[in-house]
C-alpha cells in the first residue's frame, strides 16, 4: 500500500518517445511517409520535489566564437539529443584520500515523501535512500566482490536516480553516459530489463571518477546519465549484394547532383560538395517528450 504524506497520489509519469514520423520526401529519394507508435518510459519519483527526467539537447558545450566546432555537425547534435537526461539532484563532492580510496561529501540519506506499508493491517513508514555509495571492501551483497577486484573498482561511485522506472512489454531501458561531453567522470553504460523486473528502489547510476583527480564535484542539476528506451528484438546486419549496392551508389550520386553545393571557387575546394544544409532540412529526427 502506497500513501503520499500530503494526502494525495501521484500517479506514474510517462515519457514519450515519439517516433511518429510522417516524411514528406521524394519518393525516387528513398523516403516513404511511415507511422509508426511510441515506445513508452513510465517513472515515478521517490519525492516529488525532485527531478524529473528531461529531453536531451542538441548542445551541452558554451563554445567560443568560431566553425568547425563539433556541434556544428547535425549527426552529432542529433546524437546529443537523442533520449532522456536524467539530473543530479544535490551537489556532492568526491575526494580521492591517499590510500586510494573515495569519500562522498555530504553523506546525503533521504526519507520518501509516502509511505509503504506491507499490509492494510500494518503501520506505513517512508522508504530511505542514499544519494551516493560506493562498493565495500568485502561485499557479500547485492553480489560478491573480491579484494582484488575491488582495488580496481573503488573509483565506481553509484548515485541514486530517485526514480523508479518501468516499461511496456518489451521495451528496455539503455542507461549510458551522455554523449560527446568530456568530463572527470563517466556514467557507466548499462541494458536494463524494466518490463519484466519491477524493482523495488529508485534505480541509480554507476559513476566512474577519473583517478587523475583528487576532487571531483557534481553539482544539482547537471546531467548525470542518459537514459533511451529500446525495443527488445532481433536485429540483422548483411552485407548488400552487388546491384543492390549499385542502387544505393546511383541513389547517392543523384542526391549529391540534385541537393549538394558544389564548390568551384577555390582550387582547394574543387571536387567537394557542401550538403550540411541540406542534410539538416531532411534529417528527421526523434521526438522526447515529458508528459505530465
Amino acid at each position: 500500500m502506497l500513501t503520499r504524506f500530503a494526502g494525495k497520489y501521484t500517479n506514474w509519469h510517462q515519457l514519450n518517445l515519439s517516433t511518429f514520423q510522417c516524411c514528406l520526401r521524394r519518393e525516387d529519394m528513398g523516403w516513404q511517409p511511415m507511422l509508426q507508435s511510441a515506445s513508452m518510459l513510465h517513472y515515478f519519483k521517490f519525492r516529488q520535489d525532485l527531478y524529473s527526467p528531461v529531453p536531451a539537447k542538441d548542445v551541452y558545450h558554451k563554445r567560443k566564437p568560431g566553425k568547425g566546432w563539433p556541434e556544428e555537425c547535425p549527426p552529432l547534435r542529433a546524437a546529443n539529443s537523442f533520449g532522456f537526461d536524467v539530473l543530479a539532484n544535490f551537489d556532492v563532492t568526491f575526494t580521492q584520500t591517499r590510500d586510494k580510496t573515495w569519500a562522498a561529501s555530504p553523506d546525503r540519506v533521504l526519507a520518501s515523501d509516502f509511505d509503504y506499508a506491507a499490509t492494510d493491517e500494518s503501520p506505513g513508514q517512508p522508504l530511505s535512500q542514499q544519494y551516493a555509495w560506493f562498493w565495500e571492501k568485502g561485499q557479500q551483497l547485492p553480489h560478491v566482490i573480491t579484494d582484488n577486484v575491488f582495488k580496481e573498482i573503488n573509483n565506481q561511485v553509484k548515485i541514486s536516480t530517485f526514480l523508479f522506472l518501468k516499461t511496456d512489454p518489451n521495451e528496455l531501458i539503455y542507461m549510458t553516459d551522455i554523449p560527446n561531453l568530456s568530463r572527470p567522470w563517466r556514467a557507466m553504460t548499462a541494458l536494463i530489463d524494466t518490463d519484466w523486473y519491477p524493482a523495488s528502489y529508485p534505480w541509480h547510476a554507476v559513476i566512474e571518477l577519473d583517478r587523475s583527480q583528487k576532487k571531483i564535484q557534481i553539482k544539482k542539476g547537471e546531467p548525470l546519465c542518459r537514459i533511451i528506451p529500446l525495443r527488445r528484438d532481433t536485429y540483422f546486419a548483411s552485407e548488400m549484394p552487388t546491384e543492390d549496392f549499385d542502387a544505393f551508389f546511383a541513389r547517392s550520386q543523384r542526391w549529391l547532383s540534385t541537393h549538394g553545393k558544389f564548390e568551384h571557387e577555390a582550387a582547394e575546394g574543387a571536387g567537394h560538395v557542401d550538403i550540411t544544409r541540406t542534410y539538416v532540412r531532411q534529417q528527421v529526427k526523434s521526438k522526447f517528450v515529458v508528459m505530465t
